[in-house]
C-alpha cells in the first residue's frame, strides 16, 4: 500500500538508524525502497544487509551520481504502492507513523497529504531547540510554506 523512497548519497552516518526506524514499525503494508546515488562510503553495504535480512526492502544504485533531483525522481518511478512517501536517510520515524497517516488519509478521502508533529534532531539525535513547523498546508504555494519554517528555525 505503502512505497516509501529514500534517496541516500553517502548516508551511512544515519542510514543504518533510519532503516531501524522504519522497520520498527505497526503498519505492515509498505516497501522501503533505497536509491543510493553512486555512494563512496559504507551506504550500500548498510542498505544490502537490510535488504537481506528485510524482505519489505528494496536497493537499487546508481553506477554514477545523477544529482539530487533525478535520484528523487528514480524513487517514484520504482514506486508501487497506492502511497507515497519521501524519507531521507537522516529521517527518523516513530513505530506508529506509517498506521497513524494511512488511517488519516483514509478518514478524509479527498486529502492529498498526511504528516505527523515533526522533531527535529541533530547529528546525536538530541532534539535541537527547534518548533515543530506546524507547517500552514492551507497557504497555496509551497514556497511560502517552507519559507515560514526556515524563517522560524534557521535564526
Amino acid at each position: 500500500m505503502v512505497s516509501i523512497g529514500v534517496p541516500v548519497y553517502n548516508g551511512e552516518a544515519f542510514l543504518e538508524e533510519k532503516l531501524d526506524s522504519l522497520l520498527a514499525r505497526t503498519f505492515e503494508d509498505f516497501e522501503p525502497i533505497i536509491l543510493d546515488n553512486a555512494s563512496t562510503d559504507r551506504t550500500g553495504e548498510i542498505a544490502r544487509r537490510f535488504a537481506a535480512r528485510d524482505g519489505h526492502v528494496r536497493y537499487h544504485r546508481h553506477p554514477e551520481n545523477l544529482g539530487l533531483t533525478a535520484n528523487y525522481n528514480g524513487l517514484i518511478r520504482m514506486a508501487s504502492g497506492e502511497l507515497f512517501k519521501w524519507a531521507t536517510a537522516d529521517d527518523l520515524c516513530r513505530p506508529t507513523f506509517l498506521e497513524h497517516c494511512v488511517a488519516a488519509l483514509r478518514e478524509i478521502p479527498d486529502a492529498v497529504l498526511a504528516y505527523p508533529r515533526t522533531q527535529a534532531i541533530d547529528q546525536a539525535v538530541k532534539p535541537p531547540e527547534i518548533e515543530d513547523p506546524a507547517f500552514p498546508l492551507h497557504w497555496p504555494r509551497a514556497a511560502d510554506r517552507g519559507a515560514t519554517w526556515r524563517e522560524r528555525n534557521t535564526g
